[in-house]
């Protein structure tokens, strides 16, 4: 079901080309969340990637961060962070979804193809280096471990997500048989590469 999207007013500042582009993101991210609400107000941020919200009524607000860079380019948020807050809002609506962040980053990383992936997770312990060099290979070993991870949770295993990060950083190590030479991610909906952020430790 598509998603029936409204505009803050803050957001309808936004040249209508722009609002267009964004929507596409939303929409092709959507798709693989059908637990969240198809009624979606979205808003504008500068202080974080994304923010998701969801009133007791059901309503549902997603913030992102899209701004235009000195070089006058408009900057979309990443697949990925979409990805992210959408998840959140998918939690709110379904049970047998685990909450936390690092949960929601194995979660989202399991739901989305490796094209999809095209930044880092947000709050799953990785290196900078790794962050640095994030690529399609890397995203689809993200994706692979990560429903492993959830298939090891449902057999009983509580720390899957140190699971995934313990196996992550075996596979990517430097000495690993199997770590290729990365390029730069970039989504298939504007071709952009990775936006830069921290290394974040839960």
């Amino acid at each position: 079901m598509p998603l029936d999207i409204t505009w803050t007013k803050r957001a309808m500042k936004l040249p209508p080309d722009v609002r267009e582009g964004l929507a596409s993101r939303l929409e092709t991210v959507g798709e693989h969340f059908p637990e969240m609400p198809r009624r979606l107000a979205v808003g504008l941020t500068r202080f974080y990637d994304g923010l998701a919200f969801q009133s007791t009524d059901g309503r549902a607000k997603l913030l992102v961060d899209v701004h235009r860079t000195r070089r006058g380019e408009w900057r979309y948020p990443t697949c990925w962070t979409v990805a992210h807050e959408m998840m959140h809002l998918a939690q709110f609506n379904a049970e047998g979804i685990p909450s936390g962040e690092r949960a929601t980053d194995i979660y989202a990383l399991a739901r989305l193809g490796p094209e999809l992936i095209d930044d880092s997770p947000s709050y799953l312990v990785i290196d900078k280096e790794t962050r640095d060099r994030w690529g399609p290979e890397l995203a689809g070993l993200a994706n692979s471990l990560a429903k492993e991870a959830i298939r090891k949770r449902g057999k009983g295993l509580r720390n899957y997500a140190s699971w995934w990060e313990d196996e992550f950083e075996a596979m990517t190590a430097p000495n690993h048989p199997g770590r290729k030479k990365e390029g730069s991610a970039g989504c298939r909906l504007c071709g952009h590469g990775k936006r830069a952020r921290r290394d974040s430790n839960p």
